[in-house]
């Protein structure tokens, strides 16, 4: 491909720690944290922890195309927020980029970042430690291929459609499960 350059992650975001709190309820801003996601950073929509409004300042909220990507534990994986989610704060597991939309779609980072050659990076750069962490000047001199927008638009376009058939696959998986423990359940009665 041609007109693609090779960037350091700092040269195209900003990126900064979620927000640490103790103060849990049961309603308000939602507080995401890595079990909120699938493996592939995808959006499972169970949230039980809330922030009350009061306790979390405005800067704290995310904004549509923020990227969380998780800092440290045993997987990594990135997600684009959409504000159709709902109001929600990242927690301290995240780090939250913001992408430099006149160079770099937020859809194409957290594509890229959830690519298993960052994944392999970053297991990599974390490994024999008890729990991988990535440091901020890590993540920071990341480097990635940066297409054209045009190009990236496309590629967030097959990354979606990905994933799209993912999810039809699992459920298809869990239907022909049920079906199958049906079909026993029926015989060995």
């Amino acid at each position: 491909m041609k007109n693609i350059k090779r960037v350091k992650i700092k040269d195209v975001a900003t990126f900064s720690f979620g927000f640490h709190t103790s103060e849990i309820e049961k309603e308000g801003v939602m507080y995401l944290q890595a079990r909120n996601f699938n493996e592939d950073g995808q959006f499972l929509n169970n949230v039980d922890n809330f922030i009350a409004k009061d306790k979390t300042k405005e800067d704290h909220i995310l904004n549509d195309g923020d990227i969380l990507l998780v800092g440290k534990g045993m997987r990594f994986f990135a997600h684009c927020y959409k504000k159709e989610m709902g109001d929600a704060v990242a927690s301290s597991i995240f780090y939250v980029i913001k992408a430099n939309r006149e160079v770099v779609l937020p859809d194409y980072l957290a594509c890229i970042l959830n690519h298993s050659k960052s994944h392999n990076y970053f297991n990599s750069i974390g490994a024999g430690s008890s729990i991988p962490s990535i440091r901020k000047s890590e993540l920071a001199d990341y480097e990635i291929d940066l297409p054209s927008l045009e190009t990236q638009h496309k590629i967030v376009e097959m990354y979606n459609l990905h994933n799209q058939e993912i999810q039809l696959l699992e459920q298809l998986k869990e239907k022909n499960q049920i079906r199958f423990n049906q079909l026993i359940n029926e015989i060995t009665k």
